[in-house]
């Protein structure tokens, strides 16, 4: 037997699309600031790509998973905010030469889509 998660796009996938088109948009400015010119544009092709990705996988959810992504989505904002919060402390705190700010921000938003990728695994699998 099959759950609705496993036939059709779940609200926990397309939150982690999300994230992670997040974090290529938190990463952009570290590039750009860096003077790195090529990989700021490969960036913003993967965030375009997701872009289009995620529109697709929004308009083939159903609309039970739909009213799920809310809370997914307050989810994210809540685990990025920890990430954040985590690096910040970590550089500015912890680290023996203090970090720019974007790479703080970039650091900050992978931590925070590691935090909620795993906890959404690990809700699934209850």
């Amino acid at each position: 037997m099959t759950s609705d998660t496993t036939t059709s796009p779940s609200a926990a996938r397309l939150s982690v699309m999300i994230g992670l088109l997040l974090v290529t948009l938190c990463s952009w400015p570290r590039y750009q600031l860096g003077g790195y010119d090529t990989h700021s544009g490969l960036l913003v092709m993967v965030g375009a790509g997701l872009a289009v990705v995620i529109i697709a996988y929004w308009r083939r959810m159903t609309e039970k998973q739909r009213h799920l992504l809310p809370t997914r989505l307050k989810w994210l904002a809540m685990s990025f905010v920890v990430g954040g919060v985590v690096m910040a402390t970590w550089h500015y705190a912890l680290a023996s030469a203090p970090a720019e700010w974007a790479t703080v921000l970039s650091h900050g938003a992978t931590a925070g889509l590691l935090l909620h990728a795993i906890s959404t695994g690990w809700r699934a699998r209850r």
